[in-house]
């Protein structure tokens, strides 16, 4: 291709031919830009040509591909610390703070991720982008029912996963919920050689494995157990971060990631797209009335809306648009900053698919040094589609006193699962354990977010007074274990990152002093 250059990376549908690499050359270069849309695969990439740099990633695809620009300077990678200026970054308070708080945000001010479906063309002295690709909704007839869109749901997961049959053994990470349990479950009914790989603990507020198991011993296939810790290697000053990780259960997802290695895995599946996909996103009395409904189907709605948890006014208000009666259980599940430096006007989090700096970390820490790679096929393209027709009232019914969720995921389990995993309803609180080592080891977080060493009181996030009120009371401990987890990884992270760069965390004060 002469002084042209293409790198592509993803799951590409069939082999990487000539001829499929011409095709991206001859639409990038042609501005037929649309074209890419129609590639097979999850595709993201870069053309380099001697005028222009191309970086493109399709609607379906989970590649973290990250740019930046100084002047005439562009760099880009798929690792955030390639785009580091001798490896450094500057950090600012804020944006610390809230991904102390959970927010899954990009600490990086300087590097702009490619989003889902958008080219970026970088010149010179320009910087174009525009959506190449996007999801519109099938077209499906008028009151099409709940029961015709979890079969076509179903035709949509086997065709997204039949590529996966012919990568040999196949692990799924199967927590028991609908979402892995689905993927699953279409794996095997497609004949790939598929293994269950849970995480397993012993605490029996989060024990799923009675799920994992049964979905596994219907199907036929091998249930492997994997032991969690919660013990003195849940959080560890030996892990590299290339970015931090703002959730819990970062040891958990190493300890799968290491078992898979061990067993030979090289392709594995999870549901991580689920919720995103089939669960709750809104829901009121506008979308009840103004959904594509039958008559009898938005009355058996509203009556299960008058007899749900919810108060009747938030119920009779949920008839605009503006309201939703999820909204109160969104502020309900923000986490507790008690320990924090109190930061009044930081704004909400709210979710962005087109980039998750968490599942990027993931990526690149956990399962690609394993060699180790990660499809979610709820997330494929002609299910995006469709899941953008449905009503929303699919995503969540109100029937009789309960609030069904993912009644799409139910529907296709029901046929070809045991009852016990398709109606299934709370019972279960995954985080159980993650709470627990907070609340049983307070002087760890004591040590690490408090102790002279502290970037994060340096940066004044962390307040150390109220740090000590929080860590000695177990209800403060129990209200404020998320962020708590999150900050211990942050602060994890600015340590490695400051060793990685040789400094004293010289970078750190020069930050703070830029941002005060």
């Amino acid at each position: 291709m002469g002084q042209d250059y293409l790198l592509l990376t993803g799951l590409v549908l069939g082999p990487v031919t000539t001829d499929l690499m011409e095709q991206v050359v001859t639409a990038l270069k042609g501005g037929r830009y649309t074209d890419l849309a129609r590639l097979p695969g999850e595709l993201a990439g870069c053309l380099v040509t001697p005028q222009r740099i191309f970086l493109f990633r399709s609607v379906d695809s989970n590649e973290g591909l990250l740019y930046r620009r100084d002047g005439a300077r562009v760099r880009w990678s798929t690792d955030p610390a390639d785009l580091l200026d001798h490896g450094r970054a500057e950090f600012d308070r804020e944006t610390l703070w809230r991904v102390c708080r959970r927010d899954s945000i990009s600490v990086f001010r300087n590097l702009v991720p490619v989003h889902r479906g958008e080219l970026v063309i970088l010149e010179s002295h320009a910087t174009t982008t525009m959506l190449y690709d996007r999801i519109t909704p099938l077209e499906l007839p008028r009151r099409t029912s709940l029961a015709d869109y979890a079969e076509l749901a179903y035709d949509l997961i086997l065709q997204a996963v039949r590529p996966y049959a012919n990568n040999g053994r196949i692990g799924v990470l199967l927590s028991g919920g609908l979402d892995s349990t689905t993927v699953l479950t279409a794996l095997a009914e497609v004949g790939a050689d598929v293994v269950g790989y849970h995480m397993d603990t012993d605490d029996r507020l989060a024990d799923e494995s009675r799920y994992a198991r049964a979905a596994c011993e219907h199907l036929g296939v091998p249930f492997v157990p994997v032991p969690t810790d919660c013990g003195d290697g849940y959080l560890s000053k030996d892990w590299h971060f290339p970015q931090p990780y703002a959730h819990s259960g970062y040891r958990w997802m190493e300890q799968l990631a290491q078992r898979l290695h061990a067993d030979g895995v090289t392709v594995a599946a999870w549901g991580s797209d689920g919720d995103v996909m089939f669960g709750p996103r809104r829901l009121g009395l506008h979308e009840v009335l103004r959904g594509d409904l039958t008559l009898r189907e938005k009355t058996a709605l509203c009556r299960g809306m008058v007899c749900s948890p919810w108060q009747l006014r938030r119920i009779l208000a949920s008839v605009f648009n503006s309201n939703s009666v999820l909204d109160a259980r969104l502020t309900a599940d923000t986490p507790g900053t008690d320990f924090l430096t109190p930061y009044p006007d930081v704004p909400d989090f709210v979710f962005q698919e087109e980039y998750v700096p968490n599942l990027h970390t993931l990526d690149l820490a956990v399962w690609r040094p394993r060699g180790i790679w990660l499809g979610s096929p709820l997330g494929g393209r002609e299910l995006r589609r469709l899941v953008e027709r449905m009503p929303q009232v699919y995503r969540l019914m109100p029937y009789q006193g309960l609030l069904i969720e993912k009644p799409v995921l139910r529907l296709i389990l029901s046929t070809r699962l045991p009852a016990l995993l398709w109606r299934r309803q709370g019972h279960v609180w995954p985080d159980s354990p993650h709470q627990k080592f907070v609340v049983t080891h307070p002087q760890v977080f004591a040590d690490l977010l408090g102790g002279p060493d502290s970037h994060l009181v340096g940066f004044g996030v962390v307040d150390p007074a109220r740090l000590a009120r929080v860590l000695a009371e177990p209800a403060l401990l129990r209200s404020n274990y998320v962020a708590l987890t999150c900050s211990a990884m942050v602060e994890l992270f600015l340590r490695d990152h400051s060793r990685r760069t040789r400094t004293d965390g010289t970078e750190i004060h020069n930050a703070r002093a830029a941002t005060s």
